[in-house]
């Protein structure tokens, strides 16, 4: 008995051993295969901004003209958004190790500052805890280090079903894939988000953004990139929306982030980059040159 008990110890030692070699291969060769598309504008200091889900670098072009005399601003789509390849993982693990592979491949001549907004602003958190020699300095745009178990009262799993049903093929004109999509979206966000969203291809209109990927992943997506026994001890500036509601406070920064500063900008929710551009560029532009 004895002598099975250690056979069948070291048997799963072994297995263990075979299984975590399996898995850092398998993230290996993620980081390998995985080129983001990426934008440069500007002159300066590096600086790379993420954007948030269902979002894209394109977004954030009227922030990096907003920044560009100071900075050389460093726009990736992240995986399965936007111009970047499709893949089948999507959690803050891989997506944090785009990142650092992108950092690596550009060959910097100094430490890039970055932020990130929404789940940009969690890939941002999750490099921090892992690889924080990295970067300079580091500023997240209205999310937290907290799990958001709602989809946003229901608005991402719309959006999710309304892209898995839409067929986009029996379409022939930009202008008849916006009057379809008015007639289930009124506001103009909601339209600029699916329009921003859509190629056209040899074969009609595709969607650009991975949405089956995104369906199947969400629930790593709205959770928390922590790392255990993981902080960041550098300061680094959280910015909220003064309508937004997922920041609460400080005290729900501080465990992973215990020199975290918050302000708030006002007359905005969780869309600042759109709604307020000019205070948020200036914002980043007093923590980073501060």
């Amino acid at each position: 008995m004895k002598k099975t008990a250690i056979k069948r110890s070291f048997f799963c030692t072994v297995l263990s051993i075979i299984y975590s070699l399996f898995v850092n291969l398998y993230h290996k060769s993620h980081r390998v295969n995985m080129k983001l598309f990426f934008r440069t504008i500007g002159e300066g200091t590096p600086l790379i901004i993420l954007h948030g889900l269902w979002g894209a670098s394109e977004n954030w072009l009227p922030i990096a003209h907003l920044l560009e005399d100071k900075f050389q601003v460093i726009l990736p789509d992240v995986r399965n958004h936007g111009q970047s390849p499709h893949d089948e993982a999507m959690n803050y693990e891989v997506m944090s190790n785009d990142i650092i592979e992108l950092v690596e491949n550009l060959k910097l001549p100094v430490r890039p500052h970055i932020v990130g907004h929404s789940m940009g602003g969690k890939i941002v958190m999750a490099l921090l805890l892992k690889r924080p020699e990295l970067v300079n300095r580091a500023v997240v745009v209205d999310i937290a280090p907290v799990s958001y178990s709602q989809r946003d009262g229901g608005s991402h799993n719309r959006i999710i079903d309304f892209m898995a049903n839409f067929d986009l093929s029996r379409l022939h004109s930009r202008e008849e894939v916006k009057e379809a999509i008015q007639q289930h979206f009124r506001t103009e966000r909601s339209q600029q988000l699916f329009l921003k969203n859509i190629k056209k291809t040899s074969s009609g209109f595709e969607w650009k953004i991975n949405h089956q990927v995104i369906s199947k992943h969400f629930d790593e997506i709205s959770g928390c990139p922590s790392l255990p026994n993981s902080t960041y001890n550098k300061e680094i500036l959280f910015i909220k929306g003064e309508q937004s509601n997922l920041i609460t406070g400080i005290e729900c920064l501080q465990k992973e982030f215990p020199a975290a500063r918050l302000i708030e900008l006002p007359q905005c929710g969780h869309w600042i980059h759109s709604e307020q551009p000019e205070k948020l560029a200036q914002a980043i532009r007093n923590f980073l040159l501060g």
